[in-house]
């Protein structure tokens, strides 16, 4: 059963783990209510999770922080991988939870419509069909946070005990892509599988969504955002990789740019800012009611200032 910690009463947050045996498909539970007295503005950027929230009071607007657009206003959200950060906006009053999978995790519990959600944002009933949407009724009902996190293991454990599994060439893809970061060559990937370039490419995105040189993106920003992150709060002279400081360029040639000017313009292209401008959002983002990362270990989000 997932053991409930929460966070802070008066902030409203609380996170549950998973059951063991789901947990290298779920990550994690995190419930939240939010009454603030203004609008809140998340930029949430690539990641390599695919994200199910479940929304009993309010709505959220969803944006392309790339190429904005008219956004779509959502109770419930299925949200596959995405290439281009979204921004998340609620009108300051929020009920619900999130539930983050690992995209095998995604693909066991979903099927094929795992892969459909590839860089798309849903209604979370429409597309993943009526059980989930009496699961999100009985997770309204549910007294407390324990008890709904224990709703959620025993739905997972249900859809994961009969879920599709992803063929071993595809998993042993996404393993060389996390394990390298994103830096393994396709033409490795396309040796190591023995299939051409154009099955692996249709293969890798029926079950992800994505083709494999996108997922390499996302990783690679990932391992960015994190040594960025962690060079932000160690200060000056606390960013040091083998006794030296990391400087823009080394970062760079680190995570698998050719320069600083390549990974500017990669990161403005994936996230719609600069990373100075990222940085400087999440440096802003002290006392507020939630934590700026939903997911442990994973750099995911700053939290922007209304209208900002």
């Amino acid at each position: 059963m997932a053991r409930d910690a929460l966070a802070t009463a008066a902030h409203g947050m609380a996170f549950g783990t998973p059951a063991a045996p789901l947990r290298p498909y779920v990550l994690g539970y995190r419930g939240y209510r939010l009454a603030l007295h203004v609008p809140r503005r998340r930029l949430e950027v690539p990641t390599d999770v695919v994200t199910l929230a479940l929304t009993f009071e309010g709505t959220m607007r969803l944006t392309d922080a790339v190429e904005p657009g008219p956004g779509v206003a959502l109770a419930s959200v299925a949200a596959g991988l995405r290439r281009t950060a979204t921004i998340a906006e609620h009108a300051g009053v929020l009920h619900g939870l999130a539930v983050s999978l690992t995209p095998h995790g995604a693909y066991r519990a979903f099927g094929p419509l795992a892969g459909e959600l590839g860089g798309q944002w849903a209604e979370a009933g429409d597309v993943l069909g009526p059980r989930l949407r009496t699961l999100s009724a009985r997770l309204a009902d549910a007294p407390t946070w324990p008890a709904r996190f224990a709703l959620l293991d025993a739905y997972f454990d249900a859809r994961l005990a009969d879920g599709p599994r992803w063929e071993p060439s595809v998993h042993w893809v996404w393993h060389q892509l996390r394990r390298s970061h994103g830096l393994v060559p396709i033409h490795a990937l396309v040796e190591g599988t023995g299939w051409s370039r154009r099955r692996l490419e249709l293969c890798f995105r029926r079950h992800l969504g994505l083709a494999p040189k996108q997922a390499a993106t996302i990783l690679r920003l990932q391992r960015t955002l994190r040594v960025l992150t962690h060079q932000a709060a160690t200060g000056p002279d606390g960013g040091r990789l083998a006794g030296e400081r990391i400087d823009g360029a080394r970062i760079a040639s680190l995570c698998g740019y050719y320069d600083q000017s390549h990974l500017d313009r990669t990161f403005r292209t994936m996230v719609g800012c600069s990373p100075r401008e990222f940085l400087s959002s999440r440096g802003s983002a002290t006392a507020r009611p939630e934590p700026t990362d939903r997911i442990a270990g994973r750099v995911t989000s700053a939290v922007l200032a209304p209208g900002g």
